[in-house]
């Protein structure tokens, strides 16, 4: 399906199809069903974060899990994760395919989580596809169930400096009939958007240079001839050096804190 990209207020923003109803994720994952994952290691752009900041020892969400793959191979490395979503026939699949794994249905709007009672957030590309109104109750969200000192994880299509140079000008008003899809996020904006309801920075980075650059400027048939002239190569282009994925990286990754001295967040002190 072909999309719209424009830049409005700062902002790139692309339309495509409404993305924010459990209908449309449920035709989606249909398409690229859960598998069982076994043997498969975590994604490289997202594993070091993973591996460094996030509780071994305590209760992680994935809101937003999707297939559950992703839950899967994290679960694997010896997280204790489950994996929510607002689309039931995906958590079915889950579970019928990892009857091990816990898996249930939830609205990241809004849990059904007691407040500071979760060790770890991860959010996989799921925030872009709200508006800003509904964004920021996720956030608020996240922020109330996380436990003082909790870890939260969350990853968005990057607004980065190749985007900017290629969409620089590429103003315009949404197209009409033709639903908002998602939003590219700058560092400065989610980071902004975090701190808001009550966190605290940790860390930022940005992963998968290789969509960020084929999709943007072009150049897949040289990415894909350099990944498969040898695993070395391969490792070059899916986990480039730290200033390539911050300048081209598709996903812009910000891990962020619940303060440990129990500091309200915007929703618990309304």
């Amino acid at each position: 399906m072909s999309s719209t990209i424009i830049r409005r207020n700062g902002r790139l923003e692309m339309y495509r199809e409404g993305a924010d109803t459990p209908a449309y994720w449920d035709a989606h994952w249909a398409e690229h069903p859960p598998e069982p994952m076994t043997g498969m290691g975590m994604y490289c752009g997202f594993r070091d974060a993973i591996e460094q900041y996030m509780p071994r020892d305590g209760r992680i969400i994935e809101a937003g899990c999707g297939n559950g793959n992703t839950a899967r191979t994290i679960r694997a490395a010896g997280f204790h994760i489950e994996g929510i979503d607002f689309a039931p026939n995906v958590i079915e699949a889950n579970r019928s395919i990892d009857p091990e794994g816990v898996y249930r249905v939830a609205d990241v709007r809004h849990l059904d989580d007691a407040s500071s009672s979760i060790d770890g957030y991860m959010s996989f590309g799921v925030v872009e596809h709200f508006a800003d109104t509904e964004r920021r109750e996720i956030l608020l969200e996240a922020a109330r169930c996380l436990k003082p000192g909790g870890v939260a994880l969350f990853t968005v299509p990057h607004f980065n400096l190749v985007r900017r140079l290629r969409f620089g000008f590429a103003g315009g008003q949404p197209p009409k009939d033709v639903p908002f899809y998602q939003y590219f996020f700058s560092a400065s904006e989610l980071t902004a958007d975090l701190r808001a309801v009550g966190f605290q920075i940790t860390h930022v980075d940005a992963y998968d240079a290789y969509k960020g650059i084929k999709d943007t400027i072009g150049g897949k048939s040289i990415l894909d001839r350099l990944r498969a002239t040898s695993p070395q190569w391969r490792r070059r282009v899916d986990q480039p050096p730290r200033w390539v994925r911050r300048t081209a990286g598709h996903m812009l990754l910000v891990i962020a804190t619940k303060p440990a001295d129990g500091v309200s967040t915007v929703r618990e002190a309304a």
